[in-house]
């Protein structure tokens, strides 16, 4: 089977101390031995920001080019049970498997399914709970009288009207004129009930 691995550490330090050598030595054994060819080792080192992936982005693209992904630990793949369910999911409909060594995940097995399967779930209660909470947010601020919106912009409607209806511009033009986005204008327009051109 053509596999590609990835390997990430988060730190400078962690790539000091070795850690990121024994992810890359764990994938190569772990392909030896199930004699697996290893076409590609992935690896993004010592970048802060957990949104800088861009080896796994690289590898994403070219995921299609092998039979399955090797990384040590499902945590040195996903930032979140739902961006592990999601970018998993994208690797299925690909045709492409997922195995995590560390963890027994082998997604071209039954054992495999049913654990991406529970990790499904649990991706999916997460996702509920965080609108749970969005809405409960929104409930208790309309309760305390909180704006659930952007503050509305305090724009002269008889110039906006004069500008559009007697000169002739075009909402775009007005919003530049008045440095707001000409979805603004146009709602001022439609709150006045001038006819949109």
């Amino acid at each position: 089977m053509r596999v590609f691995g990835y390997a990430r550490v988060s730190t400078g330090e962690q790539v000091k101390s070795g850690s990121l050598e024994q992810q890359k030595k764990r994938i190569t054994d772990f392909c030896q031995l199930m004699d697996y060819e290893l076409v590609e080792l992935f690896v993004d080192a010592g970048l802060s920001a957990v949104s800088q992936r861009p080896e796994r982005d690289r590898l994403m693209d070219r995921a299609s080019d092998v039979e399955a992904i090797v990384v040590t630990k499902l945590d040195r793949w996903g930032r979140s049970v739902t961006d592990l369910v999601t970018s998993i999911d994208m690797l299925q409909s690909a045709g492409v498997d997922f195995v995590s060594v560390g963890d027994s995940l082998d997604t071209s097995t039954a054992n495999g399914r049913l654990l991406f399967h529970v990790l499904s779930a649990f991706a999916e209660f997460e996702r509920e709970i965080i609108r749970e909470r969005l809405a409960a947010g929104r409930e208790r601020a309309k309760a305390a009288g909180k704006t659930m919106h952007r503050p509305r912009k305090d724009l002269d409607d008889k110039e906006i009207k004069l500008l559009y209806g007697e000169l002739g511009l075009s909402a775009t033009a007005i919003g530049k004129i008045m440095k707001v986005s000409t979805g603004t204008i146009l709602s001022r327009l439609r709150e006045m009930g001038v006819t949109i051109r």
